[in-house]
């Protein structure tokens, strides 16, 4: 879904609530009490004014999926009958070429059936016929996720915004532990303590240590060291932030070029320093040379190519280092079965190729070219 139609998903529930609890409020569940409320609020004028048929279709998928939760639990009866009308509506009413179709995962399927065949045991067969209607049009599209599964991460990321920051934390806990609540725990206990009591009285040989003593008043604790732990956080965090907030200001008043070029040096030196104390094995095929850690005070100052000299003086010439050379593999493998009494000594000398493309006393008849004469 594009950005710019975001902002439309908020209202387009509330429409769509408004136009349940208008349906809600007639306690039927008939298609005529419904459609006259669809045109009494003109519903299906929401796809107007979208003139780009690419938002066209990501509109109509929007409505469709948000219209659709309204047709499975938890909802109640009447509220899943109006949720079928609106399909029903918002697919015959799309303005999208092609028509987008209902998204409906095979998990959800189940609970649809069930839906029908609740609605043919009560003879709502209005709703029955809505649903066969929108089975006959193809409109649903079943698949294994209700809601579009997408491996590659959005690359762009949402900042923070103020209302993100400013948000309250959670209080459910709180909201859960209430006075009334935990009256109503208090004499559950009691009365439990009471039963188990009883069957201490009948069988006093029995053992029985089930009950949790001053259970209300450690829960009660409980709930109100989360809630000051929870404050404390909070508070350690918008502390946190500030501090960050503060920071760029107080550094860039007091800024020093000499500090950061001193810094930025230290760093240097350090990166260097690192990268010279690891030295990198050599692979197999060159163990022959195999890298040596020197530092940088015992390697000098660099004496070649006139490094380190005066301007105008005479370069020191530098010994080329001589070439080593080295037998290949054929013939160290051979020295060493020659020397071992496994082959004789003329399998060490090279073999002539050209002794290879005649025999002894044969002539070669060398080939004349032709050459072309006009």
């Amino acid at each position: 879904m594009t950005t710019r139609l975001d902002k439309f998903e908020e209202p387009l529930k509330t429409d769509l609530e408004e136009l349940l609890n208008r349906f809600q409020r007639t306690d039927s569940v008939r298609y005529e009490d419904f459609s006259a409320i669809w045109r009494d609020m003109n519903f299906g004028g929401i796809f107007l004014g979208i003139k780009n048929l690419k938002e066209k279709n990501e509109f109509s998928r929007m409505a469709l999926t948000a219209a659709t939760a309204y047709l499975l639990p938890p909802y109640a009866f009447q509220v899943r009958v109006g949720g079928v009308y609106i399909l029903y509506g918002l697919y015959h009413s799309q303005s999208s070429f092609p028509k987008q179709k209902i998204r409906l995962a095979l998990k959800d399927w189940e609970d649809v059936q069930a839906f029908t065949q609740d609605a043919m045991g009560s003879q709502h067969y209005d709703v029955v016929y809505i649903l066969h209607k929108l089975l006959g049009a193809k409109a649903f599209h079943f698949t294994a996720m209700p809601v579009p599964l997408v491996f590659v991460k959005d690359k762009k990321q949402r900042g923070t915004t103020n209302a993100e920051v400013a948000a309250k934390p959670a209080s459910r806990p709180q909201k859960l532990v209430t006075t009334q609540m935990l009256e109503e725990v208090a004499n559950i206990h009691q009365h439990y303590k009471q039963l188990k009591e009883s069957v201490v009285v009948q069988n006093p040989e029995s053992n029985l240590n089930l009950l949790r003593q001053n259970l209300v008043p450690k829960l009660f604790n409980s709930v109100m060291s989360y809630s000051t732990w929870q404050k404390i956080h909070m508070d350690g965090r918008k502390e946190a932030s500030e501090l960050n907030l503060e920071e760029p200001s107080t550094s860039s008043s007091s800024f020093d070029p000499r500090q950061e070029s001193s810094r930025r040096a230290n760093l240097l030196a350090a990166i260097k320093a690192r990268s010279y104390g690891q030295v990198v094995e050599a692979a197999k095929s060159r163990r022959h040379r195999q890298a040596e850690l020197s530092s940088a005070a015992e390697a000098g100052p660099r004496e070649e190519r006139g490094f380190g000299q005066e301007p105008g003086a005479k370069p020191v010439p530098v010994p080329r280092r001589r070439q080593r050379f080295t037998n290949s593999l054929r013939y160290r493998t051979l020295r060493r079965l020659y020397e071992n009494g496994g082959i004789p000594e003329e399998f060490l000398k090279c073999t002539k190729l050209w002794k290879l493309s005649k025999a002894d006393g044969d002539e070669t008849t060398e080939r004349v070219a032709k050459r072309f004469t006009w």
